[in-house]
């Protein structure tokens, strides 16, 4: 009986000391961008993405659920507007932004386009589309 309980509670330490779920640190943020840029947005979206609209100073619209070929067009209407150009200061982080700067004047920002990446897929699961100044 001692046999038995002593190996049930050994088993149980090794069970449990091997379950963690190891998350990487450092999401390489920059290549992605570059991508979605050159208009490969579609590969680094999940299934479903939220997106977050702004249409005038604090007055947003949430769309949920939407499929990546309407995410890939409205983001591709924005990238129209101007020139795209990676601004986040790390690129090891998991949520980065791309700023759409006016074609004539490069110091003036349409708007800024953030993407959220998700931790355990590595995959966008949110972006948000502000108004720039």
């Amino acid at each position: 009986m001692k046999k038995v309980l002593l190996t049930i509670l050994m088993s149980m330490g090794v069970l449990t000391a091997h379950s963690q779920v190891m998350l990487p640190t450092h999401y390489d943020s920059e290549h992605t961008a570059k991508h979605i840029m050159k208009g490969h947005l579609k590969m680094y979206l999940m299934d479903s993405v939220k997106v977050v609209t702004e249409k005038k100073n604090e007055r947003y619209i949430i769309d949920c659920g939407i499929y990546p070929d309407r995410v890939k067009a409205k983001v591709d209407k924005i990238f129209a507007k101007g020139k795209p150009e990676y601004i986040s200061r790390t690129n090891g982080g998991y949520i980065f932004t791309i700023a759409i700067a006016d074609r004539e004047d490069d110091i003036k920002v349409i708007n800024y386009v953030t993407f959220h990446v998700d931790a355990f897929t590595q995959k966008i699961e949110e972006i948000e589309i502000l108004l720039g100044e």
